[in-house]
């Protein structure tokens, strides 16, 4: 029965065809053990990977020690591996269940490239899914969290997904099917086993056949996160544009779309963005320009009319560049090209902001280049009074999230050029001057 519903499930979703040649993740337990069985009592060409995570001592070991057994008995290919899960977790800021998933799969694509494997096999089964959209539903996700584990995800398949684990221990009575039990799966200090052992059941009271209702439902919301897609796909073409590394999202519009927070908490999850996060983030649309909100490796700023979204820049803002009066190029942390020329008044200059023509006996060296900071002020060229730098950038509307990579080049101590924008009256040159100190912003199209 359970065999026949197995090759069906595999017709149906497309899993692989039978020339195929495929990876099973073993661990031991029941679960990889029944999958492996059925593929190879089906005929299938297979191979199997074990990772020891050396999580649980003797007990790793002994699992280990399960699966090579079998697969030597069975003439059936094995690959292992043993991680020190812990150290690994521990480098990489990671809990150990992200740093196991890590590591296994890591492994698994090694094993399927040097040995030619055209997939990977896992058993996740039926209340797995189950399990995965209740502690989706109890962190806040969106309507992606509620769709379960899926068939297929690149070159991982689950041919088991359709089985619900009693009917997999059937299946292992039936077959005498040996398998290690995993004395951690009891341990309601996970958060998937505190669903297992303590949600499901009470659910199971409210409605017997709760597993197959919650499975039956994601299945369902499969099939409307695909016609969502379309729709929030129509959405981002008429709300975003992209200049360079920044993402600009209309605030007019957004605000006039009646599906805007669910299309910008599906949108920004692309970007890290928890749901809540990205809740924050349309909040924005009502708050001063300058309000941000960061995800791990992106933030959004409220600008005038944009909401902004970019890449964290991972520059020092206290860094300080020195140039000397003989240096003719800058690489970091901008990049600038520098000459030195006779000056004849009259000279045609290039008119450019990107473009500095300073006075070069009016320059003390060496000249440095830092970020602009509150309280910075010089006198833009044509004014004869100080202004701040930051009430310049704000009129000459500056967008907020570029303010933030402002640099100033300063001589003595004062400003000589808002980089990129404007020179000081004070180091413009002038009837006297005879040489110019060119220097260039290089500004990458």
């Amino acid at each position: 029965m359970l065999k026949s519903k197995f090759l069906d499930f595999i017709s149906e979703h497309n899993l692989f065809s039978e020339h195929d040649k495929l990876l099973v993740g073993v661990s031991g337990g029941i679960d990889s053990m029944v999958l492996l069985h059925l593929l190879v009592n089906s005929g299938f060409n297979v191979g199997v990977a074990h990772c020891n995570f050396n999580l649980r001592g003797e007990e790793s070991d002994a699992d280990e020690q399960f699966v090579r057994y079998h697969c030597l008995m069975n003439g059936i290919p094995i690959h292992t591996i043993a991680f020190d899960t812990k150290q690994y977790a521990l480098e990489n800021g990671l809990s150990i269940q992200v740093a196991a998933r890590e590591l296994r799969y890591n492994y698994f694509d090694e094993i399927c490239k040097e040995h030619k494997y055209s997939h990977i096999a896992i058993a996740h089964n039926l209340n797995d899914s189950v399990e995965t959209v209740l502690l989706n539903l109890a962190r806040g996700t969106g309507l992606k969290g509620l769709t379960g584990i899926k068939p297929v995800n690149g070159k991982i398949i689950r041919p088991l997904l359709f089985a619900t684990r009693s009917q997999i221990a059937d299946y292992a009575k039936e077959n005498n099917i040996s398998f290690r039990e995993d004395s951690s799966n009891a341990s309601t200090k996970y958060k998937r086993n505190f669903i297992r052992h303590k949600v499901m059941p009470l659910l199971r009271e409210l409605n017997p056949s709760a597993d197959y209702s919650i499975y039956n439902t994601a299945q369902h919301l499969n099939e409307a996160q695909i016609l969502v897609e379309r729709q929030l796909a129509q959405i981002q073409e008429d709300l975003i544009s992209v200049n360079n590394d920044k993402v600009l999202i209309d605030i007019e519009k957004l605000l006039k779309e009646p599906a805007g927070n669910f299309f910008l908490v599906n949108f920004l999850a692309t970007y890290g963005f928890t749901p809540f996060q990205a809740a924050e983030a349309y909040k924005l649309t009502a708050s001063s320009p300058g309000s941000r909100v960061e995800s791990e490796s992106h933030v959004v700023y409220r600008d005038r009319s944009f909401l902004i979204l970019q890449p964290k820049q991972l520059q020092n803002d206290d860094v300080v560049v020195t140039i000397a009066a003989n240096d003719t190029f800058i690489e970091s942390p901008v990049k600038l090209s520098i000459n030195i020329v006779d000056y004849t008044e009259g000279n045609a200059l290039e008119k450019d902001m990107n473009v500095a023509n300073l006075d070069f006996q009016k320059l003390k060296f060496p000249l440095t280049i830092r970020k602009w900071k509150p309280g910075d002020r010089f006198v833009p060229f044509g004014m004869k009074g100080f202004k701040k730098v930051s009430d310049f950038l704000v009129d000459n509307k500056v967008p907020l999230a570029d303010k933030n990579n402002v640099y100033v080049l300063k001589t003595a101590g004062e400003i000589a050029w808002v980089i990129g924008y404007r020179i000081d009256n004070r180091f413009s040159l002038s009837e006297s001057s005879n040489k110019i100190f060119k220097i260039k912003l290089l500004v990458s199209n």
